[in-house]
């Protein structure tokens, strides 16, 4: 994160006389972005449409009972869409946590107060495991118990069971690309009426709704993407019942999902942008738009030698046209973390996110960018392929410190220690090891020069793998520093995700080595000799 100077006399009541954009932003310190990433929810996904804004301003102009406008917006979403009712959440996990409520509770206060406690009743939410998302935790913010099913056969064995309260299923693969489709549960959860709702978070409304359509109970999008509406926003659709009674399990009622708010000016302004987008032609409209942008970008890239571009058109996941820029990493010098690291370091900020990418290729976004944005983009790029920044010098043979063996962490988060150890393996700047924690095991890489150490740990966990990078120095028997903390899907895999809970410190000390450790140290050694991170010959000292 860049923090800026604070700019005198500058605050946010207080704006320049020539005001750029992202000024707001300066004048709290934070430098602004142009963002070539897409509608990712870090970086702000998408601005409200100006069209969005102006019912937004509207609508705090005066007062309103909040029942009696889910009454209308609800009749509203209907005509637009096609479904029975709707409202407007706090976002499509929200949506999930609120849909989760009322299958659970309905609107029986008895069982709406007890929430999240919902032993007695059926709990189970049934989730198909290669349709896992990081936010189908969503469910059990309300009481519903995740159940995870591979096969139709056993989807219908739970659903027969009795205890399955909802089903839900990721829009981008419920069509198909997975073991269970939606059709394939459709006559399962009709016979045992139990609803299915689809998380359809990125993907297109229309009228009639494509999902409801073919089945569905419900519905969840995201109204703050690619409908540029008020960021914090999302859509439910479907059963008028569930969708009321999802209404009733939050705010402004005094239920289990309260903290889950949306206030009058969002409401409306999400609407607002569903109307937006639905209206005749828009969507055609936006595509010439979004590849216009991108041509404006290649021109202004122009012809590099060993360079390429590939337009990736729309699909059940993403809703632009994007460009795949792909290159020769040998022969311009440079690969794409490097040109990522370089494009965010420049003035302006220039960010391309870092999981599409790989070693050799970057994927442009264009849906955020302005023209202006678009041509600027287009020369930076071709400034950093064309003179990549120098590389730092790879660590030269020197006497090393040995620090394989076994050693004790401590973690310490904002109110407990947890100890952890490490079973590290060392072979000239190479290291791996063993990672620990009290409740699993992962495999770690890193490297060691002089006493720095910096280790990835991967534990293996679903639906998102976590992840613990560790750096500071390690000496001959203790070490401290700090470990960055986070998760990620293998979808979503890269710096961004892993890194995203913070960080906390740690602090190590050697220990003797088991019989135990020992067996899998030389496990590790074997692995290393195997993948070839092992260096063969190099003195180790002490």
């Amino acid at each position: 994160m860049r923090v800026l100077p604070f700019p005198s006399g500058t605050s946010i009541l207080n704006p320049p006389e020539l005001k750029s954009p992202g000024w707001i932003y300066r004048s709290l310190s934070v430098s602004p972005l142009i963002n070539c990433a897409g509608v990712r929810t870090n970086y702000g996904a998408s601005n409200p449409a100006d069209d969005v804004i102006n019912a937004m301003n509207a609508a705090a102009e005066a007062f309103v009972d909040l029942d009696e406008l889910a009454e209308a917006v609800g009749s509203r979403l209907a005509s637009l869409t096609g479904a029975e009712w709707g409202i407007v959440t706090s976002g499509t996990a929200g949506g999930l946590a609120l849909a989760t409520a009322a299958c659970l509770a309905g609107n029986d206060p008895e069982r709406m107060l007890r929430l999240p406690d919902a032993d007695g009743v059926p709990n189970r939410v049934l989730l198909i495991s290669d349709q896992r998302i990081p936010y189908d935790q969503a469910v059990r913010l309300a009481g519903g118990k995740p159940l995870i099913v591979s096969t139709v056969g056993e989807a219908a064995r739970a659903i027969e069971s009795g205890e399955v309260a909802l089903i839900v299923l990721l829009g981008r693969k419920a069509r198909g690309g997975s073991a269970i489709s939606l059709r394939s549960l459709v006559p399962l959860a009709r016979q045992a009426q139990v609803p299915i709702l689809v998380d359809a978070a990125g993907l297109r409304p229309g009228n009639p709704d494509p999902w409801l359509s073919n089945g569905a109970d419900l519905v969840a999008y995201s109204a703050g993407k690619y409908l540029r509406g008020p960021q914090s926003t999302g859509l439910l659709l479907g059963s008028k019942a569930l969708c009321s009674a999802a209404w009733f399990n939050g705010p402004p009622h005094q239920g289990a999902c309260r903290p889950l708010k949306v206030g009058k000016e969002e409401i409306v302004g999400a609407v607002a942008a569903l109307e937006r987008w639905l209206a005749d032609g828009f969507e055609e409209r936006e595509g010439k738009a979004w590849r216009h942008r991108l041509d404006l970008m290649l021109d202004s890239i122009g012809s590099i030698p060993f360079l390429s571009a590939t337009f990736l058109l729309p699909s059940d996941s993403v809703t632009a046209l994007r460009v795949r820029l792909s290159w020769d990493a040998n022969r311009l010098g440079v690969n794409a973390q490097t040109l990522i690291e370089a494009l965010l370091s420049r003035s302006p900020r220039i960010l391309i996110h870092d999981f599409w990418a790989t070693n050799n290729s970057i994927v442009v976004d264009p849906f955020n960018l302005t023209e202006e944005e678009a041509v600027i983009v287009g020369k930076a790029i071709r400034s950093e392929l064309l003179s990549p920044r120098s590389a730092p010098n790879p660590p030269q043979a020197r006497t090393l410190y040995e620090r394989t063996g076994s050693w004790l962490l401590k973690i310490k988060y904002p109110r407990y220690f947890s100890e952890q150890s490490l079973e590290l393996v060392q072979h000239g700047h190479a290291v791996q090891a063993t990672h620990r924690t009290m409740l699993s095991v992962g495999h770690a890489s890193g490297q060691m020069i002089g006493d720095s150490l910096t280790l990835q740990a991967r534990h293996e966990a679903s639906p998102m793998a976590i992840y613990y990078t560790f750096e500071g120095n390690l000496l001959s028997r203790d070490g401290e520093g700090i470990v960055r903390l986070g998760a990620a899907s293998n979808e979503n895999d890269g710096p961004v995700f892993r890194q995203q809970f913070g960080t906390a410190t740690w602090s190590a000390r050697r220990v003797e080595t088991t019989k135990e450790g020992e067996l899998e140290q030389s496990k590790i050694r074997e692995a290393m000799v195997a993948d070839g991170t092992s260096t063969v010959g190099v003195q180790f000292d002490d």
